[in-house]
């Protein structure tokens, strides 16, 4: 609802249950998504999976190359940083900043999707 409210024109969001009109429901660790089809893909909801791995290899597939994986997780450092980020295996480490996410303090890492392999 924000990055609508921001202006962006599409916006697909998936949670394990739906929330119509804006949240359809689908796993993230199987997104109903062709390869390469967003710019960006972001989560607040990756302490909850199941499995972290498989996770993250679904966002990079269906972002584009270039494109930015977002990941906002409980405060930490830069050791549990750096391990989330070894999960990414097309993307580059672009920063992680702790931020404060609806009252919550919480770490935001930002990843690029490598354009060449």
């Amino acid at each position: 609802m924000g990055l609508s409210q921001m202006g962006v024109s599409d916006v697909t969001g998936i949670e394990l249950v739906d929330s119509p009109p804006l949240v359809s429901r689908a796993d993230p660790h199987n997104l109903p998504f062709f390869e390469n089809a967003f710019d960006l893909a972001f989560t607040a909801h990756f302490a909850e999976a199941l499995f972290p791995s498989r996770f993250v290899l679904e966002m990079e597939r269906t972002v584009r190359p270039g494109g930015i994986c977002v990941i906002a997780v409980e405060e930490c450092g830069d050791e549990e940083v750096k391990e989330i980020a070894g999960l990414f295996r097309r993307s580059r480490f672009v920063s992680a900043v702790n931020v404060t996410l609806t009252g919550l303090r919480m770490t935001r890492i930002i990843m690029k999707i490598k354009t060449s392999p």
